[in-house]
């Protein structure tokens, strides 16, 4: 099913960070297995998600009044400004910040539902039963489900377009060879 699916940059990273802290499987996927074997301090209070890191003591504060799913989403996000940003948002430049949140975006897609994970699951058809599969099973959102299972789908589907364009140009160069050829022997 996923024969045309290739993982990014940043999804290779994530996937290389869950194997090398020993996450396996996605009941290793919580906050608590997460911050634990990451050595990032977690605390919980009523007010935005955000990360912290102070003389190298990485903190995350978690919005509590947020259900368990959104807390593990929003975990993934500021892990990422943990591992992979340097500096304050509310002084560097717009765009720098605007690409650095981005980045924590997709960074949750992969990190919450690895492909490598993801691949050995059996899925139903229809992508919302998928979703709700996916899910349950990885304890996320259905809309965060949703939008992976969506973008693995137009991921694989430009590899398919691509796939035939190439095949096509290759044709035409054949054809244009052929056509020299017959010319050349006329």
């Amino acid at each position: 099913m996923y024969r045309y699916y290739e993982t990014t940059p940043l999804e290779q990273w994530i996937e290389q960070l869950w194997l090398k802290f020993g996450i396996f499987t996605s009941s290793q996927l919580n906050i608590e297995e997460v911050a634990t074997r990451l050595d990032v301090w977690v605390h919980y209070l009523q007010d935005t998600s955000r990360a912290l890191e102070y003389m190298g003591l990485r903190s995350i504060l978690i919005d509590q009044r947020q259900d368990r799913e959104s807390q593990w989403e929003d975990f993934l996000h500021e892990l990422c400004h943990v591992l992979r940003h340097a500096g304050n948002q509310t002084t560097m430049p717009r765009l720098f910040c605007e690409a650095q949140e981005a980045e924590a975006n997709r960074f949750v897609l992969y990190a919450a539902i690895p492909f490598s994970m993801l691949q050995h699951l059996k899925l139903p058809e229809r992508i919302d039963e998928a979703a709700e599969v996916i899910s349950l099973h990885f304890g996320v959102t259905f809309e965060l489900a949703r939008r992976r299972l969506e973008q693995i789908q137009r991921r694989m589907l430009s590899s398919i377009v691509w796939e035939e364009v190439l095949k096509q140009e290759a044709q035409q160069v054949l054809l244009n060879i052929d056509l020299r050829i017959k010319n050349a022997t006329l």
